[in-house]
């Protein structure tokens, strides 16, 4: 059967207020956090002519609340496969208020690949105030994708993960004197700004730089502070820092900014040749050898305090 082949990336939803991004591979649909409303993601998922129900897979990077929100709700009514950290699952735990079939559920772990339909996916550690915090590279169709957001700084686990993605959606959440001079009380200020905290729109641009150097030519900026940032302050202070480097967005590389509120327009990389693969449901070719099925923790034994609300809630106020 023959089909488009072509890979898309759609930012559903992006910042501090709710995070989700929607990636296609052909015909395998993945994707990654689910911030909003079961009702806000499957709206928007209409609303880029995608079905809710035809998602394969949902990979979650930690369990803040401003990436896990909707989950619980949204993979009861349609039965979809969760992959995320054994630290994360105590997080999601936290947030269901039903149960759902347990074998959805699998444990995944840094560096240790696994599959949805074709796309083959590594799960990398990321420096953010969660245990067990992951980011995702993505490749099928001859294209590498990167989704790398809540960073602290761009360490070399990141670094290594994302080289040579011909797309990277990569953080950009603050420009740090208005943080600095931001109403935010002075520990929350220290938290943002901190080495597990979030990339600033500076350290942003110099890992752009890298990044294209190492042939990367698609970037989405993403996870925008409301507060200490905005679009129009991040897109000018990377253009600027790129500008010393001769680096023109638009002419070397592409770069647009995720939308807060709404689906941003989709990012389509275009496959040199068209496949043909064997008329089989996509469900049967997920590939869960290494995604194992988790067994339910006893919670009495998490680490006080560590999922809160008032950990829980930290991605809001950002």
């Amino acid at each position: 059967m023959m089909l488009d082949e072509r890979v898309k990336i759609v930012p559903l939803f992006s910042g501090s207020s709710g995070n989700c991004v929607f990636l296609r591979f052909g015909r395998a649909r993945i994707l990654i956090d689910v911030g909003r409303s079961a009702k806000q993601i499957a709206g928007a998922l209409e609303q880029i002519g995608e079905d809710p129900a035809r998602v394969d897979g949902i990979l979650i990077t930690h369990d803040h609340s401003d990436h896990l929100s909707g989950l619980d709700v949204f993979v009861r009514k349609f039965g979809l496969h969760v992959y995320a950290s054994r630290e994360t699952w105590r997080g999601i735990h936290l947030f269901e208020t039903k149960p759902h079939a347990e074998e959805l559920d699998h444990v995944i772990e840094p560096w240790q690949n696994f599959s949805i339909g074709e796309v083959e996916i590594t799960p990398f550690p990321t420096p953010h105030d969660a245990k067990g915090s992951l980011g995702y590279r993505l490749s099928a169709l001859g294209k590498t994708v990167s989704v790398a957001t809540d960073l602290g700084h761009f360490s070399e686990d990141v670094r290594r993960a994302v080289t040579g993605s011909e797309a990277v959606l990569i953080e950009a959440n603050y420009n740090y004197d208005m943080l600095i001079n931001g109403p935010y009380p002075w520990p929350l200020k220290r938290r943002v700004g901190g080495d597990k905290g979030h990339l600033c729109n500076r350290d942003c641009a110099e890992a752009i730089r890298y990044l294209y150097e190492n042939g990367t030519r698609h970037f989405i900026l993403g996870h925008l502070s409301q507060e200490n940032n905005s679009p129009t302050v991040a897109r000018n202070e990377i253009t600027e820092y790129l500008t010393q480097y001769d680096l023109i967005a638009g002419e070397h590389f592409s770069m647009t900014v995720a939308n807060r509120y709404c689906p941003t327009e989709p990012l389509v990389l275009e496959v040199a040749e068209c496949f043909d693969y064997e008329d089989t449901p996509l469900a049967d070719l997920i590939d869960v050898t290494v995604a194992l099925p988790i067994e339910r923790i006893d919670f009495q034994d998490s680490p006080s305090g560590l999922f809160g609300q008032e950990l829980r809630g930290f991605g809001e106020a950002t």
